[in-house]
C-alpha cells in the first residue's frame, strides 16, 4: 500500500510550529534551527499547494486550511506516540517483556498479575502468548517461559517447577467401576493434547493398561482448549494439576480417578546471557515468579 502523504519531518515541523506558536519555540523542541523548521514548513506548503500559516512578526497564524489540517496531523502523531509507548515503554520505564504458552498465561500468570502489581507497582509487565516454544529472539523478548525437558541451547535455562499430571472429566462422566478406574478410562472418550510427551498412552503404559477403542477422539494444541471441551462433557482430559485446579474448584470438572503421574517435563524460564546482566526489573520478576510457583 502506498500512503499518499508528505514526509513525516515536514508534518512534525508543521505540528510543532502550530502548537507552539512560532518557529523558534518549535526549533527548541525539535532540536533544529528556526531556519530549518521554517524550511520544512515551506516545503510542506509547496508539496500541498496551499499555505498553512500567515506569517506575522514573531508569530504564526493558521490559515483556514491549516486549521482544518492540524487536528488530523496532531492525532496521527498522538496515536503513534501512544502505540510506541504501549509496545516498547518509555525510556525511563521499560516493561518486563516475557513470552509464555497460552495455557500458562491463562492459568498461572493472569491469576497472579494483581499480586505482582500490588507488590511491585512501579514494574510494568508485558505478556506475549504463544502456542509452541520457539527459539528465543533476544531482540524482542527478554524472558521466555517454556515447558519441556530444559535442554535448550539458545539461552540460560532456569528451572521453575514440576508438577503432577491428573485425569479430569465432567461430573456426568464420573467412573462407576472404582476398583479398576484406568481400565474404564481406557475405553471412555478421551481428549488428546498434541505435542505433549505426557500422553494417555504413557499414562496407561505406566500402569500396564492397554488403551481400548474410543467412541470420540478430539485433538487440540492447548491445555485450556482440552479443559473447555472436558467441561462440556466431551471426554476425559489429562492435564497439569495447576491448570485443572480452577475447574475442580468451581465444580465444572472432577478428578477421573485418584491416580496421577509426575510430568516428564517441567516449566523453565529462558533468557539471554547471565542473570546478573538482566535489567533489575527482570531479575525481580524472575525471583518473584520462582517464589510464587514453589510456595
Amino acid at each position: 500500500m502506498s500512503y499518499q502523504m508528505p514526509p513525516l519531518i515536514w508534518l512534525r515541523a508543521f505540528e510543532a510550529s502550530a502548537r507552539l506558536g512560532n518557529f523558534t519555540n518549535a526549533s527548541r523542541e525539535l532540536l533544529l534551527t528556526p531556519a530549518a523548521v521554517s524550511y520544512q514548513v515551506r516545503a510542506l506548503e509547496h508539496h500541498l499547494g496551499y499555505p498553512l500559516f500567515e506569517r506575522a512578526h514573531r508569530s504564526l497564524i493558521l490559515t483556514r486550511l491549516g486549521h482544518t489540517y492540524l487536528p488530523n496531523v496532531s492525532k496521527a502523531f498522538s496515536d503513534l506516540s501512544i502505540s510506541t509507548m504501549s509496545v516498547f515503554g518509555t525510556r525511563d520505564r521499560r516493561p518486563v517483556r516475557f513470552r509464555c504458552a497460552n495455557s500458562f498465561g491463562h492459568f498461572i500468570m493472569i491469576p497472579r498479575w494483581k499480586v505482582f502489581k500490588e507488590r511491585y507497582p512501579d514494574i510494568d509487565l508485558q505478556m506475549i502468548s504463544a502456542s509452541w516454544s520457539e527459539t528465543l529472539d533476544t531482540e524482542t523478548l527478554g524472558l521466555d517461559i517454556r515447558f519441556g525437558d530444559g535442554r535448550w541451547q539458545d539461552g540460560t535455562v532456569e528451572f521453575l517447577f514440576n508438577e503432577p499430571i491428573i485425569p479430569v472429566c465432567h461430573p456426568d462422566l464420573i467412573l462407576q467401576n472404582v476398583d479398576n478406574p484406568l481400565e474404564q478410562i481406557s475405553h471412555a472418550p478421551r481428549l488428546d493434547i498434541m505435542g505433549v510427551i505426557d500422553t494417555w498412552e504413557n499414562f496407561f503404559n505406566q500402569h500396564n493398561i492397554t488403551g481400548g477403542a474410543r467412541d470420540l477422539g478430539l485433538q487440540v494444541d492447548q491445555s485450556v482448549s482440552a479443559l473447555e471441551l472436558a467441561a462440556q462433557g466431551l471426554g476425559h482430559c489429562l492435564v497439569l494439576k495447576s491448570y485443572a485446579q480452577p475447574y475442580l474448584n468451581s465444580g465444572q470438572l472432577v478428578k477421573s480417578c485418584s491416580i496421577s503421574i509426575q510430568s516428564q517435563n517441567s516449566h523453565y524460564i529462558v533468557y539471554s546471557g547471565l542473570r546478573e546482566n538482566l535489567p533489575i526489573e527482570a531479575q525481580i520478576f524472575c525471583d518473584w515468579l520462582g517464589e510464587e510457583l514453589t510456595s
